[in-house]
């Protein structure tokens, strides 16, 4: 079912509201303030890693 498989990538890929991204977006802009915006995109990809990765309890108080 090449065609199924094609409809499916393309509808079961959008998000389903726009929620997520403003969130995504709220976030970066915590990260990239308009004092620290000369960070490079894997440092800013890093450090919303770590903030993602803290808030869900995944690192020790003690590895921040």
């Amino acid at each position: 079912y090449p065609r199924l498989s094609r409809m499916a990538l393309d509808y079961l890929s959008v998000p389903a509201t726009s929620v997520d991204v403003k969130r995504v977006f709220s976030k970066g802009r915590m990260v990239l303030s308009y004092l620290r915006n000369r960070l490079s995109p894997t440092t800013t990809r890093a450090l919303l890693c770590v903030n993602e990765w803290s808030s869900k309890g995944l690192l020790p108080d003690k590895e921040m």
